[in-house]
């Protein structure tokens, strides 16, 4: 696998999503994926692959999943990715009907400039190219895709720090304030996102932090708020890393291959029920 630029990993910060039970959101994006297995649409049967295209470009290929042909392709400006929102491979950046999909550069210590592509899934052409002071990363796209939520790197901060904000994906303008659930907005925390699952608007992510414990962020990408879902376990070790969610219903779940179920977190009242902590991998 080939990423645009390295990842960033176990990112220390201070965050200005919060939310429930004392966690906050907010991780370090791992970076955009070249090559690889793309975004996928389910519902069309087709992934969106980007590919090195030369000197500061990028081919977009539309790819069947059946059988690999490559359906249409067109080259962008910029060297960009499929934003990846998770250490295990998680992908997005494919808007729920599947018309828009967003590109991305990684965040590097030196960049003093982050580029979204945003494209029109039906001929891969630019609808607008976003250019944002700093550094940014992806982090999910409305059903709609009408907004762009994004992190935003404060590294002159000391400790470095994040916040998410929200992003017009039509006009490129960040809109006011942060993404912050007010109850626990001065939260600190530390983490970085290890895997995703999401639907119906929702983005849940788990995150493992430096100190052995470990949270679930949910953020509502149709209304632009965030809920933190603290797990109640001193240590997790290395095996929160193989650890994945889904959702069935209105559960969370959280389970551990050759472990089983770990934990469910009710959508509604985010309530939490543990069953056995991850296992040492």
């Amino acid at each position: 696998m080939r990423s645009i630029a390295c990842c960033v990993a176990l990112f220390s910060a201070s965050c200005v999503v919060a939310a429930g039970s004392g966690a906050a959101d907010g991780g370090p994006s791992p970076g955009a994926i070249v090559g690889w297995d793309g975004v996928r649409d389910p519902a069309r049967g087709i992934r969106y692959v980007a590919l090195p295209g030369g000197a500061a470009r990028t081919i977009v290929a539309v790819v069947r999943v059946s059988g690999g042909r490559i359906v249409r392709f067109n080259t962008v400006p910029g060297l960009v990715g499929v934003p990846q929102v998770a250490y295990d491979g998680s992908v997005d950046g494919l808007s729920a009907d599947g018309r828009m999909l967003v590109l991305g550069s990684a965040p590097r210590p030196d960049d003093t400039e982050t580029t979204f592509q945003v494209l029109q899934t039906r001929n891969l052409s630019v609808i607008n190219t976003i250019r944002l002071r700093g550094q940014w990363s992806f982090d999910a796209l409305a059903p709609d895709g009408a907004t762009i939520y994004a992190i935003e790197y404060r590294m002159s901060a000391n400790p470095p720090s994040y916040r998410v904000r929200a992003i017009d994906a039509a006009t490129g303008r960040v809109r006011p304030g942060v993404i912050v659930d007010k109850r626990d907005a001065g939260e600190v925390m530390r983490g970085s996102p290890v895997t995703r699952a999401a639907t119906d608007g929702m983005a849940y992510t788990l995150y493992a932090r430096p100190n052995g414990t470990a949270f679930v962020h949910a953020l509502d990408t149709r209304h632009g708020t965030a809920a933190c879902i603290d797990l109640p376990w001193k240590a997790t070790g290395n095996g929160i890393w193989s650890a994945r969610l889904s959702v069935v219903g209105g559960v969370i779940l959280l389970r551990q291959s050759g472990v089983g179920k770990l934990a469910s977190i009710d959508r509604r009242s985010l309530r939490v029920w543990t069953y056995r902590p991850p296992k040492a991998s």
